[in-house]
C-alpha cells in the first residue's frame, strides 16, 4: 500500500517511533482534548446536531465529561498507589506521593496572598 493511496491509514513517519511521539508532544492542548473526547468518551460517536445551539451544549457537556474523567482517574490513581504503599512501605512509591519541590518565587506569590 501506498502513501497517496491511503493517507489516513499510512503515516510518513511510523507511529510508536521517537520522532512520531516527540511530533505527538507538540499538538495543542485543543487538539489533544479532542482526540481524547473522540477516543474515550462515546458522547462524540454519533451526535445528532441541528443547531449550532445543540453542538455549544455537546461540547460543553463533553467537556464537563472529560474533566471528571480526569479527575477520578487522578483520584483512582493516587488512591491506589497510597495502598499499596501503606502495604509494602516500597521507597519508589514514596517518591511518586512525595510533592515536587516548589520554587520559592511561587511560594512569595503564594504567601503574599
Amino acid at each position: 500500500m501506498s502513501i497517496k493511496d491511503y493517507p489516513r491509514l499510512i503515516n510518513e513517519i511510523p507511529r510508536g517511533t521517537k520522532r512520531y511521539k516527540e511530533i505527538k508532544k507538540l499538538r495543542s492542548a485543543s487538539e489533544r482534548t479532542n482526540s481524547t473526547i473522540k477516543e474515550n468518551i462515546p458522547i462524540l460517536d454519533h451526535p445528532r446536531v441541528l443547531t449550532i445551539r445543540r453542538a455549544g451544549i455537546l461540547v460543553q457537556i463533553a467537556a464537563i465529561v472529560l474533566l471528571l474523567h480526569r479527575g477520578f482517574s487522578f483520584i483512582a490513581k493516587i488512591t491506589s498507589l497510597l495502598r499499596r504503599f501503606r502495604q509494602t512501605h516500597d521507597p519508589k512509591l514514596k517518591l511518586l506521593l512525595s510533592t515536587p519541590p516548589i520554587a520559592k518565587s511561587i511560594l512569595n506569590l503564594i504567601q503574599r496572598e
